[in-house]
């Protein structure tokens, strides 16, 4: 059996991922209307901030997945895709002269990654006996109509620039609520029964 589904929960280490999955969302979301409401941000500043956004994201997914939540849900893909995210990341901040051709493909992938992983959390949710699992399976499906938007766009040459930011807040802000909802903490080693 997978080890780490036999690791003892730590209250205080799923908390702090809680928290910090949370934060990187909100940042992903405001790199991401900045991109999309800032003539030319993506030209100037935006591959820092972007590339940071992607870093940390990826970076508190992977803490994430060590920290042993109680349904196991929102981090059990964040391994692969926080290492993703943090290479992204880096060749976001270090090659500028090529983030025209490289950002808008990158964010189509990430989005179309976090789609894939979304839907895979959905059905496990279902599984689980999560009430309203299907919200998460209805923001995976708006992550990839926006995905499939931006590398469609991004492919014929067209201005993507507000696409791509939204793409990016769509992402952080289903990150943000995705995690709220799914992310339980067992309290004494008690079953937590879905609200």
């Amino acid at each position: 059996m997978n080890e780490h589904f036999d690791l003892k929960p730590n209250s205080a280490i799923v908390k702090s991922a809680k928290i910090m999955h949370l934060c990187s969302a909100v940042i992903f979301l405001i790199a991401g209307l900045l991109i999309a409401l800032v003539p030319d941000f993506e030209n100037s500043i935006g591959n820092l901030l972007v590339g940071i956004a992607s870093i940390v994201i990826g970076a508190t997914g992977i803490y994430g997945y060590f920290s042993n939540d109680m349904y196991r849900l929102a981090f059990q893909s964040d391994f692969a895709l926080g290492i993703f995210n943090v290479i992204l990341g880096i060749l976001l901040i270090i090659n500028p002269v090529q983030l025209p051709v490289l950002l808008p493909t990158a964010v189509a992938i990430l989005t179309l990654l976090d789609c894939g992983n979304k839907a895979q959390i959905s059905i496990e949710g279902q599984r689980f006996g999560i009430r309203k699992w299907y919200l998460v399976l209805l923001s995976a499906l708006a992550e990839m109509a926006i995905g499939i938007i931006v590398f469609v766009l991004a492919y014929l040459d067209m201005d993507v620039h507000v696409w791509m930011g939204a793409s990016m807040a769509v992402v952080g802000i289903t990150n943000f609520w995705t995690t709220m909802y799914t992310v339980r903490i067992r309290e004494n080693h008690q079953n937590f029964t879905d609200k």
